[in-house]
């Protein structure tokens, strides 16, 4: 009776982190509305929180398996869909999909790479701050170049350039104070069931 309680009380606190996730990527999306100026360049306001989206994914791999963030991952891109297309539906606007696609394809692309490199780190590794840093620069770069090379249709002019080292100079910045709560260490639930069903079989 207790296992089956802590069994639903896991699945609900997973959730959790999933709904989590998905509020963090759909509110990066209403971010990218809003603009600000950095040298020659303009940027949106979303840069500054898409490090948290592949924090939260961490989360969710260190404490509850590849699993569970597989699912996350999944579940968080429909979600992002489904908002962005009801909210321009819902203001009358032309649904233009081209960089909508490249936005969730660069979201998709950054967070599975994301998931196989860090699931590689955490549990073979003592996870190495400065390779945890480049682990979160090289997949927002991943992320980035995707998403703008859609809504560039493709054409990579100097702008193009200078924006994406902008943002990913911004993001690493961010990414410097994520990785020192990154690197502590959680034995992952997933783990320890596996640990106490060998126990039980012995």
């Amino acid at each position: 009776m207790s296992s089956k309680r802590n069994k639903q009380e896991e699945k609900i606190e997973s959730w959790v982190y999933v709904l989590l996730l998905s509020a963090m990527a759909i509110f990066t999306w209403v971010l990218g509305n809003f603009d600000f100026p950095f040298g020659k360049v303009t940027l949106t306001v979303a840069i500054l929180f898409y490090p948290f989206l592949y924090f939260i994914s961490n989360i969710i791999t260190k404490k509850y398996g590849v699993k569970e963030t597989m699912m996350a991952i999944a579940y968080s891109t429909l979600m992002l869909l489904l908002f962005a297309v009801g909210m321009m539906f819902l203001t009358g606007q032309e649904i233009d999909y081209i960089p909508l696609t490249g936005e969730l394809f660069g979201y998709l692309m950054g967070q599975f790479i994301n998931l196989a490199i860090y699931y590689y780190l955490y549990m073979n590794t003592l996870l190495n701050k400065f390779i945890l840093f480049l682990n979160y620069v090289f997949v927002l770069l991943v992320h980035h170049f995707i998403a703008m090379i859609f809504a560039s249709r493709m054409v990579l002019l100097n702008d193009f350039w200078r924006g994406l080292l902008a943002i990913v100079l911004i993001e690493a910045i961010i990414v410097i104070g994520l990785v020192f709560f990154d690197t502590k260490k959680i034995e992952p639930k997933v783990y320890k069931k596996l640990v106490k069903e060998e126990e039980e079989s012995k």
